[in-house]
């Protein structure tokens, strides 16, 4: 039952991939390795409950994956849940979720550094929240925190959790352009032995706060740039000061939408424990070859000096819509990890199905 007047509405989508991939090196070894096909089948369910203001959401993702070879990698079984609550009126937003996420080691891509040559798994259990208001017509104001904590299987990863808030003030001078100001902030904290971590005295604790002063301008309706550059200051292990700095521009033309991101932040280094800064570049190309095919190019680069570690990986796809329920994508891709320990390269070849169902 519902109250005189409310608007109440109920949204649901079922997507479900399947795919075939071969993986030279899944455990991204640096001495001999041994490849393995992957059989998976990753099924999303999303629904949703409006109403009024009101919003409610649960993303649901299973990955079954099946492996041939055994020795390498493992057979899993990977839930991933987020939920959460979105109010909006006229001045106001506020959102809360919570995820729950068990994913392979492997998967983790560029966003982690982690111990080459192992099968293991990362459990992920997170909370965020944030609240933006419209100061005036021009100005807006948006607060965001989230915590995490990770755990892994591997014993040679250390176990951590993670906390970061950022403020920010957005003044809008014109439909195209708008200027900003960001303080933010990210505290490390391992629950780890001294001899679970390569480096104890780096690994336990990290802080680093800081902030960002950029602006966000549209050239024209199919080039925009926004970049941004402060000051970034390690509180602990040790102090010392730094910078950080963001840069995104995007073009998209009639056929073809082109991006590319440099971004240099402090982000955790789950191998050798704390924060770490990393210079990262991602460049992102699609190009319709008509109205049912597309060909995808994704690349990324991620060093940091503190780890002597590079990571590096390129994704091409070529993607067919079939009808508007069924979809097919050939892809390849290889992985690099460069560090102390060695080189690891692994080539990957896969075939997608992929099932949507937007209104169920």
């Amino acid at each position: 039952m519902t109250g005189a007047g409310a608007q109440t509405r109920w949204i649901a989508s079922l997507t479900a991939p399947a795919e075939i991939e071969y993986d030279s090196n899944p455990s991204m070894s640096t001495g001999p390795a041994a490849g393995t096909t992957f059989f998976r089948l990753t099924p999303v369910l999303t629904a949703r409950h409006v109403r009024d203001a009101d919003e409610f959401g649960v993303d649901t993702q299973l990955t079954l994956e099946k492996s041939s070879n055994q020795d390498v990698a493992e057979d899993r079984v990977d839930p991933r849940l987020r939920a959460f609550w979105k109010h909006a009126d006229p001045l106001n937003t506020t959102e809360v979720a919570l995820v729950y996420d068990v994913s392979a080691v492997r998967d983790l891509g560029l966003t982690q550094q982690v111990p080459v040559g192992s099968d293991g798994s990362r459990t992920l259990l997170g909370l965020a929240a944030s609240w933006s208001r419209d100061l005036d017509p021009r100005t807006t104001m948006l607060a965001e925190f989230a915590q995490d904590f990770e755990n892994f299987t591997d014993a040679q990863t250390a176990d951590f959790s993670r906390t970061s808030a950022a403020l920010r003030f957005t003044r809008a001078l014109s439909e195209r352009q708008s200027w900003y100001a960001v303080l933010n902030g990210q505290a490390y904290r391992s629950e780890a032995s001294t001899g679970a971590v390569p480096d104890p005295t780096a690994g336990l604790r990290s802080t680093v706060v800081g902030a960002l002063f950029g602006v966000d301008h549209a050239f024209s309706p199919e080039f925009r740039v926004d970049a941004s550059a402060g000051p970034a200051r390690y509180i602990e292990p040790v102090n010392r000061n730094g910078w950080q700095a963001n840069f995104k521009a995007e073009y998209t033309a009639e056929r073809w939408f082109a991006g590319l991101e440099l971004l240099r932040a402090p982000v955790v280094n789950a191998q050798f424990g704390g924060l770490v800064m990393s210079d990262t570049m991602r460049v992102r190309v699609r190009y319709d070859l008509g109205p049912q095919q597309r060909l995808e190019l994704e690349a990324g680069h991620v060093r940091e000096t503190a780890s002597r570690s590079k990571r590096s990986l390129a994704t091409v796809a070529w993607v067919r819509q079939w009808n508007e329920s069924w979809q097919v994508s050939l892809k390849a891709s290889t992985q690099r990890q460069e560090g102390p320990e060695g080189t690891a390269l692994s080539n990957r070849i896969g075939v997608v199905f992929l099932y949507t169902a937007p209104d169920l």
